[in-house]
């Protein structure tokens, strides 16, 4: 097996914890009403956003205790800060799909910021759109540059403005 191999496999591992959801997850993540399960440790590890966020004074309990029944607490959104004993974090400042993309690239080092092709999108109005220089591609990769800055993940901003 070659370096490049084992590192390809590596990456594969990671993406497939996020993959599974709560295998092993220790935080849960609300987003645009959806659930995302993640692991505090990858996070922490490869985000100083995170990092301070979860080792922070004010970090937030794991998520054992289950889901928190306070809806109107926000922790990536008007404060920054984590609200105390949250069981589920929510995140209102970006959408689903760019959260997930920023996770994707934390956990395996690699994203697609091209919006997938199955899905409608709807500011692309363009019949057989592969949505490479579409409104819809352009908005997808500013609201992951944007997201990249604010999670401190200078890596896939790079690769954003790269793509």
């Amino acid at each position: 097996m070659t370096p490049e191999d084992s590192l390809r496999s590596l990456s594969l591992d990671y993406l497939n914890l996020l993959i599974n959801g709560q295998a092993f997850s220790d935080v849960t993540f609300s987003v645009e009403g959806r659930l995302v399960h993640a692991h505090r440790c990858i996070l922490a590890a490869r985000s100083l956003f995170f990092r301070k966020f979860f080792c922070g004074p004010d970090a937030p309990e794991p998520s054992s205790a289950g889901p928190s029944s306070s809806s109107s607490r926000t922790a990536f959104g008007a404060t920054g800060r984590p609200a105390p004993g949250v069981g589920v974090i929510p995140v209102n400042s970006v959408g689903y799909e760019v959260f997930l993309l920023v996770l994707q690239f934390l956990y395996s080092g690699h994203a697609s910021i091209v919006p997938q092709k199955h899905e409608p999108r709807p500011n692309c109005g363009e019949r057989g759109c592969w949505h490479t220089h579409c409104t819809s591609a352009i908005d997808l990769a500013l609201d992951t540059l944007a997201a990249s800055c604010s999670f401190g993940v200078e890596q896939l901003a790079l690769l954003t403005q790269v793509a």
